[in-house]
């Protein structure tokens, strides 16, 4: 499956769970200002599984997944769900992106 397939299926899943009951593209500042803080939301579940080192994938009893890589997992799934939303196709945006950083000196200059 294409990372641009797995998009649709992320949004189309999203869609169908409600999270996008009442939305309209006239929304846009807002409902992305609003997924954006979902996204961080998740990055602070992973931020919270390093912390304490859950570095494994786990399953609770219902069979959901959670750890780390699940954390990470999700970022990816929110990410995908507002590009589509957005109309923006994010394998292109991706590859775009990951060939202009081929490009870019080491640390992109910056001393760390």
């Amino acid at each position: 499956m294409e990372i641009r397939e797995f998009a649709d299926k992320c949004f189309e899943n999203a869609h169908a769970h409600g999270f996008w009951a009442g939305t309209n593209r006239r929304m846009t500042a807002l409902i992305a200002a609003e997924k954006i803080a979902l996204i961080h939301s998740e990055a602070s579940e992973a931020l919270e599984c390093a912390r304490i080192e859950d570095w494994e994938t786990h399953y609770r009893e219902d069979g959901k997944p959670e750890g780390f890589p699940s954390e990470l997992a999700d970022i990816v799934i929110r990410v995908f769900d507002l590009a589509v939303f957005m109309g923006i196709d994010i394998e292109t945006e991706l590859i775009k992106k990951h060939e202009f950083n081929v490009t870019r000196p080491m640390m992109h200059g910056k001393a760390f």
